[in-house]
């Protein structure tokens, strides 16, 4: 997926062509300056007005660095002032039915919007932050574009709508602002949530366990045996369903383990986020702003929030690896002893739910960029397991 051609198929029969092209009567769309990373194009930004010229470079997290912020800080404030400091210009011409008139119909206002696509992955889809005539951002908006990012935005709309029913005090998800379909695309479009780019906690790596607490808290179910619990049950059906049958056998293999070990243990259910990580968060006060909810689920066991953010912090910039992996989860349980004494039992619920994602991710397209660390993170399974 290519961001200038993803852009044209915004606009259905357009061409995205260098800025100022003469000899060509087609109407222009949009006008959009391209930023690149490596000579390659990674966002484009709008230039009908420099506030949201400005506003397209403000993009925060917690995962950003003091300097990735003040530079993205300083670099839309001077877009905003000196909109033609952005040289690298391309137009879109042509074309009609665009997703820009659906969206003005949503919102109730003419919008323009700047459009990314991030780096190549499984879960790769076009995410646009909205403006309107002013430069105000008015939302942002995931479109599918595959079978895996149909679902994805599919399940993120109805995660909004499930956590949205419930005023959290730690945790603040977007607004659903609408759920829709353009072109048979689903449409999902979210209320903005404005991060400072100043407001961080002195260590990143470590994870906001209140916050994560009352999301799994507030959705929090009685206490079942592993072996006889649902999301026992669904998790073989899950590694039932692999392609692969080595990799398949050595997963429920891994299982009947862990059931061997804790299939009779008590064990308490409630909800994750299912992708809490540094990049996908940061802090307003003591609140935590959280966006990607596409792997919310309910129904699992309690405490794995805590788990993925660390395994992901900690092997954040390394190859993958199972020794990573399991050095993370190390760290992460050592202080729990919530299940008996053996923290690692919840260790290995954790490696049973995330492997089940991502082996079913590394056999749909792009599932390539997803396969090696799957394979990595079944090591560790069976490590952990006691099979290797």
């Amino acid at each position: 997926m290519e961001l200038l051609e993803t852009a044209a198929e915004l606009w259905p029969g357009a061409e995205v062509v260098p800025a100022g092209r003469t000899g060509d009567d087609r109407p222009v769309r949009a006008r959009y300056a391209v930023i690149s990373r490596s000579q390659v194009p990674t966002v484009l930004v709008p230039v009908e007005t420099s506030v949201a010229a400005g506003a397209s470079l403000r993009r925060f997290s917690t995962a950003s660095t003091w300097w990735e912020s003040a530079s993205r800080a300083a670099a839309g404030a001077a877009v905003r002032s000196a909109p033609a400091l952005l040289r690298n210009r391309v137009e879109i011409r042509g074309g009609d039915d665009s997703l820009a008139q659906h969206l003005a119909e949503v919102l109730g206002t003419e919008v323009t919007f700047s459009i990314s696509i991030g780096t190549a992955r499984v879960n790769r889809k076009p995410v646009l932050q909205v403006f309107d005539t002013s430069g105000a951002c008015r939302a942002f908006v995931k479109v599918g574009w595959s079978d895996s990012t149909v679902t994805d935005v599919v399940a993120e709309g109805e995660a909004l709508a499930r956590v949205g029913e419930h005023e959290f005090r730690h945790v603040v998800p977007p607004a659903l602002l609408a759920r829709t379909f353009w072109r048979g695309r689903p449409i999902l479009t979210t209320g903005p949530l404005e991060p400072s780019a100043w407001s961080r906690r002195r260590r990143a790596w470590d994870p906001p366990e209140r916050a994560m607490s009352e999301l799994d808290e507030h959705f929090a179910l009685d206490e079942v045996e592993l072996a006889a619990s649902p999301w026992w049950s669904s998790r073989w059906e899950a590694a039932g369903s692999i392609g692969d049958p080595v990799t398949r056998g050595r997963l429920e293999q891994a299982m009947e383990v862990v059931e061997a070990m804790a299939g009779e243990r008590l064990v308490r259910f409630g909800a994750w986020h299912g992708d809490w990580t540094p990049w996908n968060m940061a802090f307003a006060g003591e609140r935590v702003l959280l966006w990607d909810w596409e792997r919310f689920e309910v129904g699992v066991p309690s405490g794995l929030d805590p788990l993925h953010y660390r395994v992901n912090v900690m092997n954040s910039g390394t190859p993958a690896s199972a020794e990573g992996i399991l050095w993370a989860l190390t760290l992460a349980a050592y202080p729990d002893r919530s299940l008996g004494g053996e923290p690692h039992i919840r260790a290995l619920l954790y490696l049973v739910e995330i492997l089940c994602r991502y082996l079913r991710l590394s056999e749909v397209p792009e599932g390539e960029h997803i396969s090696e660390r799957a394979q990595h993170t079944l090591v560790a399974l069976e490590r952990l397991a006691g099979l290797a």
